[in-house]
């Protein structure tokens, strides 16, 4: 069983971010949207509001498309291009995909590039763009807290791009890092000691 991040891991970019962009330039009367993620961007930058509060508001955009599950087909027909050719060779039917984007964005992709994989991640309820009762961003440490809750106690393999994937590669036996271009390092061990 092997665990893999997803944004700038499987997939090459970021997803919610490059989605965003899709879907303003799809129906550019939704413009206005950028001065608000930028005003909450800014209040996040500052410290001033967590990170969970920030994802609420910047995926509130979704509230204001016509039909977000067709931009989500359209989006993904596009990007799946930019999954990186690697993990096609990698891929096992019992992968565990963890990550901080929310469930309603990752639904659309990860079935057509591993039907059997366990998709672990946010929990934002696409209606409100509120996170769900009792959920919290899957990011750091909440990656690894979500894991364990789940039952997923060790891994053969682990993938991912950045130091907050550390704490969920912790129940790896082997950790690789994925650097931009989509090369594969083992991570560096100081990180686990």
């Amino acid at each position: 069983m092997n665990l893999y991040d997803f944004d700038k891991t499987i997939y090459k970019y970021d997803s919610p971010a490059k989605f965003y962009f899709f879907c303003i330039k799809r129906h550019p009367r939704i413009w206005w949207h950028l001065f608000i993620s930028s005003f909450w961007g800014v209040l996040r930058f500052f410290h001033i509001i967590n990170l969970s509060k920030y994802k609420e508001k910047f995926f509130s955009f979704i509230l204001y498309l016509p039909d977000y599950k067709k931009d989500l087909e359209l989006f993904w027909g596009k990007e799946i291009k930019n999954i990186n050719f690697w993990y096609y060779d990698k891929k096992r039917d019992d992968d565990v995909i963890c990550s901080a984007t929310p469930r309603f964005l990752m639904e659309e992709i990860v079935p057509k590039i591993n039907p059997k994989a366990t998709l672990v991640c946010s929990e934002i309820d696409e209606k409100t763009s509120k996170f769900k009762k009792n959920e919290s961003n899957c990011k750091g440490e909440n990656k690894a807290k979500k894991l364990k809750e789940l039952g997923f106690v060790s891994f053969d393999k682990g993938f991912g791009d950045a130091l907050s994937d550390v704490p969920m590669l912790k129940r790896c036996k082997k950790r690789f890092r994925v650097l931009s271009g989509g090369k594969i390092v083992e991570f560096d061990k100081k990180y686990f000691d």
